[in-house]
């Protein structure tokens, strides 16, 4: 029997780990990773990881990220090919996939948590 903090459940309620993570390594204001415009090049960037993150460490669909991003899904589709694009350059790659498993990793350790907590109660 699934448990109600299954991983599929928990996938949006998450998102700040992806644009926590996209923040601190682009050492950018995680707020601006949510502002409604575009911002300078670097914030573009930075939520262009922080979308990237979303869909492929935590698994958010593009619909998901672009929900949580409040912006459009062809946005949340260009802001993965870029990040996928840059992958292209070794210690670019070794670093996001650094990040993915990080990222992933705290997710899982937020999920274990709530299962204890749920197991507590």
């Amino acid at each position: 029997m699934p448990n109600a903090f299954s991983k599929r459940k928990l996938f949006p309620p998450i998102p700040g780990l992806s644009i926590a993570a996209a923040a601190a390594a682009s050492g950018v204001p995680a707020a601006s990773l949510a502002a409604p415009d575009r911002g300078r090049a670097r914030i573009a960037r930075a939520r262009q990881y922080a979308v990237y993150l979303h869909h492929v460490a935590l698994g958010a669909s593009l619909s998901a990220c672009a929900r949580q991003f409040r912006r459009d899904r062809a946005t949340m589709r260009h802001a993965c090919a870029v990040i996928e694009n840059l992958r292209d350059a070794p210690r670019f790659d070794l670093a996001a996939a650094r990040m993915e498993r990080a990222v992933a990793a705290q997710r899982d350790m937020v999920l274990a948590l709530l299962a204890d907590c749920e197991g507590a109660a």
